[in-house]
C-alpha cells in the first residue's frame, strides 16, 4: 500500500492532557497528532483550559517543537438545532498557533438548510486562519452518511471544506468501500481509523452507537472491518488517524496504547 502520513487521534487516548498526548506519540513513533481542544470531563476528559494563554497552552506548544510532532487536526466543534454557530472563544486561533491544519466538526442540526448555512459561515470563520473545516457524519447524528456528508461539502462551495471518513461511523451508517469511489475525491480530506466487532448495536440504538464511538472501538486489524479495502478506496495522498478508544486496554499507560496503535496501524498499511 503507498506510503500515509498516520497520526495518533486524541480519543485513543482521551484520558491525557494535549502535552501529555504530545509525549505519548512522539514515544510511540507518531510524528502526527489531532487534539482535543475542548476538554469533556463527562467522556473521561480530563478538565483542562488550552484555549486561552496560560501554562498548557505554553507547554504543549514547547513538546511540540522539541519532539518535532505536527496537529493534523483539533475537535471538536458541534452545530445544535436552531441555535448559531458555536465556537469556543480562541478555538481557531489556538488551533492555527498549533499548527493545525484541520478542525473537525458534527452536526445535531436535522435540517440540511441550516446546517449548510452554519458550515458555510464555520468554513469563512476558518480560512482567516488558515484552517480547512472537516465534516464528520455519524448516524446518530443530522448528517449521517458519507453521500449525505459530501452532498453539504459540494453545496458549501468552499475551497476550504471537506469531508472526514471515520471507519466506524462510516460502516455503522451502511458504507462499504465501493461507496468512497462515489464520493469527488477532492473533498474527501483524511480519515479515522479503527476496527470494530461484527456484532453491532441496532442502528436506532443512538446509546449503544455512542458507547461504541467513545469505550468500544477495536485496534485496526482485531475486528471485523474491511479496513484495508476502505484504505485502499481512499485518495493516495490522504493522511489515516488512528481513533481507537478501546475499554480492553483502558488500564495500560497512554504510551503503551499509544504504542500498539502505532504497531496496529502501521501493520495495517504492509
Amino acid at each position: 500500500m503507498t506510503r500515509r502520513q498516520i497520526s495518533l487521534a486524541h480519543l485513543t487516548v482521551l484520558d491525557t492532557t494535549p502535552p501529555e498526548l504530545v509525549a505519548a506519540a512522539a514515544a510511540a513513533g507518531f510524528r502526527t497528532i489531532g487534539i482535543r481542544l475542548t476538554a469533556t470531563p463527562s467522556v473521561g476528559v480530563p478538565p483542562y483550559d488550552i484555549l486561552h494563554e496560560g501554562p498548557l497552552l505554553r507547554e504543549t506548544l514547547r513538546r511540540l517543537a522539541d519532539t518535532g510532532v505536527s496537529v493534523l487536526d483539533t475537535e471538536f466543534l458541534r452545530f445544535e438545532p436552531e441555535q448559531p454557530v458555536g465556537i469556543p472563544e480562541g478555538f481557531l486561533e489556538v488551533s492555527a498557533r498549533l499548527g493545525a491544519r484541520n478542525v473537525l466538526v458534527m452536526s445535531a442540526e436535522p435540517d440540511e438548510a441550516r446546517t449548510i448555512e452554519r458550515f458555510c459561515e464555520l468554513c469563512d470563520r476558518a480560512a482567516a486562519y488558515g484552517l480547512h473545516v472537516c465534516l464528520e457524519f455519524a448516524i446518530y447524528t443530522g448528517v449521517r452518511t458519507l453521500a449525505h456528508a459530501a452532498q453539504v461539502v459540494a453545496r458549501s462551495k468552499r475551497p476550504n471544506a471537506s469531508v472526514l471518513i471515520d471507519a466506524l461511523h462510516f460502516s455503522r451508517s451502511g458504507g462499504i468501500p465501493a461507496h468512497i469511489a462515489q464520493v469527488d475525491p477532492s473533498l474527501v480530506r483524511y480519515a479515522q481509523i479503527c476496527d470494530a466487532s461484527s456484532d453491532m448495536p441496532g442502528p436506532g440504538d443512538t446509546p449503544a452507537l455512542i458507547r461504541e464511538a467513545r469505550t468500544g472501538r477495536l485496534l485496526p486489524g482485531e475486528g471485523a472491518l474491511p479496513l484495508r479495502d476502505l484504505v485502499a478506496a481512499l485518495p493516495a495522498t490522504a493522511p489515516l488517524a488512528v481513533e481507537a478508544p478501546c475499554r480492553a486496554l483502558a488500564d495500560l499507560s497512554p504510551v503503551e496504547r499509544a504504542k500498539r496503535a502505532y504497531q496496529a496501524l502501521s501493520a495495517l498499511l504492509t
